[in-house]
């Protein structure tokens, strides 16, 4: 394995942990949320979030990866005077969405949205703004290559702040705010910890020679564009989903929705864990050796990904039906969503390590990708979820991460001449089919369905690679 990818797997080990103890704090806020608030609050509150995030996306100006280029190439000029710019741009958009958000609340006629979900909207509207500055501070540790701080601040301060905070909020009595309490806390906390973290990265932090200059701003402004853009529509493609569920079958099946949601959430923080620090080094290899050397990389870090995914969805086949029933009964309906949308995730977090070409060499055609691909999601879902409820849209979304690849694919060959054939990445497919048709046909309690999932993925990976004379090692990548 190469320095670069040693220094990839060194930063996604740091993550895995974090995962761990994140995890730990997703699950008693689930409980809570579940046990506690019902799926109709908890409903209220995930669209809530999911439409603050696809502000924040916006918000963010694309900065959390863009801050790598603007960085690198520098010249003489001060980091933390390119990282001051950056997060000057940032707070200007995230107030300007944040308070036109508000705004529209007020205005709005009264039934047009729930109230539960206004109220919920218009209350953590403010935290656009924590949460874009969140995302730009810790690309600037990752840019130092310490990913401890993001770790931190994403798997332990913010979750455990918000864990903490909706337990006493309910126990205080705010029964419908709870939630949202939660919310701003975990928010502020990792907000202040983030900035603590960037500010030892760049010690020192000297801003007293930096000037707002209207042309370098406006110039960053104009390069984000695209890129926003493109972040917009892949916020908004993310969430659809919900927001159909939520538009055409209400807050409580939004809640169930958003509990088969969670479920597959970690299958797509495996990929985030690696992101720390693969794509400023992405970048890196781009600019020293171009797109083929940069495209073959991708290759290698999509197949460890996919294979340190794919049990996880096997794991899901076996224990998702349980433990649903312990977050609440009434949650139990959405294992088949749970399941499918593990599927999905893990086709997007192997193979949208190639958006990251897009974001480097081709922004405008990445966002007219996004385009496509966000018209087929609106059809489909609105579609299938009208047909079949919420594993009509846990299909959709399934359905629209397989065209998504393909045309990605299709598209960079295309435009850049670069492509992986498909076998690539083939063995870790069919060991994890094979293992999740025995996880699901196991006659014996969630336990033994459990292990025989995991250990016929486990034999099948192996006598792949062995046969095949492949490895899952990361190689590739530029680290200097």
């Amino acid at each position: 394995m190469t320095k670069a990818g040693r220094t990839i797997m060194r930063g996604a080990s740091a993550s895995v942990a974090g995962l761990g103890a994140r995890l730990g704090a997703r699950l008693v806020f689930l409980v809570i949320a579940g046990q506690l608030y019902g799926a109709e609050l908890f409903g209220a509150y995930a669209l809530a979030v999911a439409a603050i995030e696809l502000a924040v996306a916006l918000g963010g100006l694309g900065m959390k990866k863009l801050l790598f280029q603007h960085l690198d190439e520098r010249g003489e000029r001060p980091a933390d005077h390119v990282l001051a710019d950056a997060l000057l741009l940032v707070t200007l958009a995230s107030c300007a969405l944040a308070g036109g958000l508000m705004l529209i609340l007020a205005l709005l006629p009264e039934g047009w949205i729930s109230a539960n979900t206004a109220w919920a909207l218009f209350a953590i509207a403010p935290m656009i703004l924590g949460q874009a500055l969140i995302d730009v501070l810790l690309a600037a540790t990752r840019w130092r290559h310490l990913i401890r701080y993001e770790v931190a601040a994403r798997s332990i301060v913010e979750p455990y702040a918000a864990v903490a905070a909706a337990a006493a909020a309910w126990y205080a009595g705010y029964g419908t705010s709870g939630l949202l309490i939660a919310y701003w806390a975990g928010t502020l906390a990792a907000l202040g910890f983030a900035f603590a973290g960037a500010r030892h990265c760049f010690s020192p932090f000297a801003l007293g020679a930096w000037r707002i200059e209207a042309g370098r701003l406006g110039a960053m402004l104009r390069g984000a564009l695209a890129n926003t853009a493109t972040d917009g529509l892949s916020g908004l493609f993310l969430r659809l989903d919900l927001y159909l569920v939520g538009i055409l079958l209400g807050e409580r099946t939004a809640g169930i929705y958003t509990m088969a949601r969670q479920l597959a959430q970690p299958i797509r923080q495996v990929r985030q864990g690696f992101d720390g620090l693969l794509t400023p080094l992405v970048a890196r290899t781009l600019h020293q050796d171009g797109p083929e050397q940069a495209a073959r990389a991708i290759a290698s870090a999509t197949r460890l990904i996919l294979a340190l995914q794919l049990p996880m969805v096997v794991a899901m086949c076996a224990v998702g039906g349980p433990l649903l029933f312990w977050l609440g009964p009434e949650f139990v309906p959405g294992l088949l969503a749970a399941i499918l949308l593990g599927c999905a995730e893990t086709v997007q977090g192997a193979y949208g390590i190639g958006d990251l070409m897009f974001v480097y060499r081709k922004p405008r055609l990445g966002l007219q990708v996004y385009g496509a691909i966000v018209g087929l999601a609106l059809i489909a879902g609105y579609a299938l979820t009208s047909s079949y409820g919420i594993d009509g849209a846990a299909a959709a979304v399934l359905i629209t991460y397989v065209v998504r690849a393909w045309l990605r694919r299709a598209v960079l060959r295309a435009s850049l001449g670069v492509g992986v054939p498909i076998h690539h990445s083939l063995g870790p497919i069919v060991a994890a089919t094979a293992g999740a048709a025995a996880a699901l046909l196991a006659p014996f309690a969630w336990p033994v369905a459990l292990a025989a999932g995991l250990i016929v993925y486990a034999a099948l990976l192996f006598a792949w690679l062995r046969l095949a004379g492949e490895t899952l090692a990361l190689e590739g990548f530029s680290a200097e």
